[in-house]
């Protein structure tokens, strides 16, 4: 070294009263100078902070809420992980539904036919979570998990579980505060015909990527009820009336059966 710092630049250095770009100077010459950092005075309560700040983070991380929980209910470390890791996009879809949710039990309990509304949205909800819950694109991760162990259909299954899981409780809860049911069960007709619509899409993915076949599933399901909308004998009700839904248990059960299958085959 040709210079050193002047004991000035070492007290508002350690009185953190020098500028940013002084800072930066005196960072970078304590780097390559140990007679100054001799010079530099030592602060043990800091130096006892730091590493215990830099415990927690490393070697105690505090887990979330959300983590706990998952704990709570016997699952692995590892399982935790990758369910309380959710893609970026995860809150705000979240949110969104939330809101459409609360939307949908405004209509219902505002106009005549408004029920309508709830019955359409509530299978699309689950829908839209599953596209955002995997993938290139949604997932900032993607490149990370895609190499290890448990990336492939293991992660995109806990992904489902990871969304599926609250949109199924929030459209259970908006459910019970629709409009008096004509019959008891009728709150929650939807159910089958969401678990079917992201058995379809989890099917789909095989050949095009996950958002993409939530999309066309969902476009399936709003072409369905235009087309139903436009029948003379038939109304839009009819996709989540009672006698659609043993309809829609057989195509649920034959879509889950080729998920496990196909999860088999991989496996073998």
């Amino acid at each position: 070294m040709t210079w050193h710092l002047t004991p000035a630049q070492i007290r508002a250095y350690a009185s953190h009263t020098a500028d940013d770009v002084m800072a930066m100077s005196v960072e970078a010459h304590l780097t390559h100078c140990a007679p100054c950092r001799g010079l530099l005075p030592v602060d043990e309560d800091w130096i006892e902070r730091s590493w215990s700040d830099l415990r927690d983070v490393v070697d105690r991380p505090r887990a979330h809420p959300v983590e706990r929980l998952l704990r709570s209910v016997g699952l692995g470390d590892g399982t935790v992980k990758l369910l309380a890791a959710t893609p970026q996009l995860y809150r705000a879809w979240l949110m969104s539904t939330v809101l459409v949710l609360v939307c949908a039990l405004y209509a219902a309990h505002a106009l005549p036919s408004g029920s309508l509304v709830f019955y359409f949205t509530a299978p699309i909800v689950p829908l839209a979570g599953v596209a955002l819950a995997y993938g290139r694109g949604v997932d900032p991760a993607h490149t990370l998990t895609s190499i290890t162990p448990m990336a492939g259909q293991r992660l995109l299954f806990l992904r489902t579980c990871a969304v599926l899981v609250p949109a199924v409780i929030l459209c259970t809860l908006a459910a019970l505060l629709m409009p008096v049911p004509t019959t008891p069960w009728s709150a929650v007709f939807w159910l089958l015909p969401a678990l079917t619509l992201v058995a379809g899409s989890l099917v789909l993915c095989r050949w095009v990527h996950l958002s993409l076949a939530s999309g066309a599933v969902g476009l399936l399901w709003l072409l369905c009820l235009a087309m139903l909308s436009g029948a003379d004998h038939l109304t839009p009700l009819a996709m989540v009336a009672p006698h659609a839904q043993p309809w829609w248990a057989s195509a649920l059960a034959a879509l889950v059966g080729t998920l496990l299958l196909r999860s088999r085959m991989r496996t073998s």
